[in-house]
């Protein structure tokens, strides 16, 4: 038990001073701290674009079955016509159901069509938020750049 207490100290020990290590690093390269910022979100922007194209996709699959379901009922509908302007019965009671289960179909398609649209614009909300993030990070390290260059060179002057 000793044995693992001395070996998580030391391996405390040895993180404090890397993390100490890369400060002083960054201090002097400030670019890297931004640059690493930029890299982080840029892959997270990655990951959540390829997310969106997913919840796109399904959308658009939703929008394409619930499309042929309708054309679907409105030529069951018109065979429903046909058939009880000719008084074939037994062929109506068929179509009587089919446009029943078209019905529900089409109900359910609508209700998840509208949950992958509400989805879908979450997606590109947070796509355009992180987009928007990535250009601020990117002025802001160019901004803070030429600040420290600046500061830099007045030192340099003063000396």
């Amino acid at each position: 038990m000793a044995n693992h207490n001395i070996i998580s100290r030391l391996w405390n020990l040895w993180n404090g001073f890397l993390s100490l290590w890369v400060t002083d690093v960054e201090k002097e390269h400030p670019e890297i701290a931004y640059q690493n910022s930029i890299q982080s979100m840029t892959e997270k922007y990655g990951k959540l674009k390829a997310a969106s194209g997913r919840i796109i996709a399904r959308r658009l699959d939703i929008e394409s079955r619930l499309d042929e379901a309708r054309k679907e009922l409105a030529s069951v509908s018109s065979q429903l016509e046909a058939a009880l302007a000719t008084s074939q019965d037994d062929l109506a009671l068929v179509l009587i159901g089919k446009k029943n289960l078209l019905d529900e179909t089409i109900k359910d398609l609508d209700s998840d069509f509208a949950e992958a649209a509400k989805d879908a614009d979450e997606a590109k909300s947070a796509l355009l938020d992180i987009k928007g993030e990535i250009d601020k990070l990117k002025a802001e390290k160019e901004k803070m750049l030429a600040r420290f260059e600046s500061a830099k060179a007045r030192l340099q002057i003063q000396e």
